[in-house]
Formats: structure tokens, C-alpha cells, sequence
């Protein structure tokens, strides 16, 4: 259900212009505005699902980022100017405190010329047959601690 963009109340919501803005408010909030849709004819807006992406940041994007930095001859305040963001998020990329979100890992990619984004694989538990005789099984390890 809904809530109110002003006081966070649920239900019974209309749409209205506030100083400008359009929002969804109750009808107690609805007087500060001017109303523009009642309550009925308001639908309610879905949530975007984030898809889980088959890719994630490398392990040692830390050391990949310094040493694009320090190839360049730059300060992390020159760096992050370079790549238009804070220098207090670069320092944090480059101390491993904080990881890049893929889709900035992709667009440093392009901009520093490195590798920051790899596939992920599933691990599943299921084996693939293997043909008899080879392989170690926990059978050949029972019958080899019997014998020692």
C-alpha cells in the first residue's frame, strides 16, 4: 500500500501539486496543495525489481585502481577529478573499505583501460558422472586409513 510523500500516512492518497511539486498525499496533507487526481483514480506505483547481475567486482580491485592511478602519476584529489567523483570515495576504493557498484566498475573500465568486472559463476554441488575407476571416493579413503 501506498503512503503518504509528505507525512508517510497509508491510504486514501490524491494527487497534488505542493508548491510546485507533485505528490501523493493523504487528505489531511491535501491542503496545502492544490488537488489534481482524488484517491481513486491514483495507481499505485511498482517497485523495480533489481535483476541479480550473473557479474561482480573483482577481488583485487583495490590494487588494480591504485596502480592505474599511480601509472597515470596522479593524487587521488587529480584521480577522483579525473573520474568525477569524491576523493573520499576514491581513497575508500583504494583502501578496500568500500567496493565500486558494477555499473561504476564498467564505466572505470572504460575509462582507466583495466579489467574490474567479472563473470560470476554458480557453483553448483552437483557432480558430473564420473567414469568408474576414477577418482578418489570416500570409500578409498576409508579403505586406505584401515590399512595404515
Amino acid at each position: 500500500m501506498a503512503s503518504c510523500d509528505m507525512c508517510g500516512k497509508q491510504g486514501g492518497l490524491a494527487t497534488a501539486d505542493v508548491e510546485g511539486v507533485e505528490m501523493n498525499v493523504c487528505q489531511n496533507c491535501a491542503r496545502f496543495g492544490t488537488v489534481k487526481k482524488k484517491a481513486d483514480a491514483i495507481g499505485v506505483p511498482q517497485k523495480k525489481m533489481h535483476k541479480e547481475q550473473p557479474f561482480k567486482v573483482t577481488a583485487n580491485y583495490a590494487a588494480v585502481l591504485r596502480q592505474a592511478r599511480e601509472k597515470q602519476e596522479l593524487s587521488q584529489e587529480d584521480f577522483a577529478r579525473f573520474l568525477q567523483e569524491k576523493e573520499s570515495i576514491v581513497a575508500k576504493w583504494e583502501q578496500g573499505k568500500m567496493q565500486p557498484s558494477v555499473e561504476v566498475a564498467r564505466r572505470l573500465e572504460k575509462t582507466l583501460g583495466v579489467m574490474l568486472v567479472e563473470e560470476e559463476v554458480e557453483q553448483s554441488f552437483v557432480q558430473e558422472k564420473m567414469p568408474k575407476g576414477d577418482g578418489f571416493t570416500l570409500g578409498d579413503f576409508m579403505k586406505v586409513r584401515k590399512k595404515v
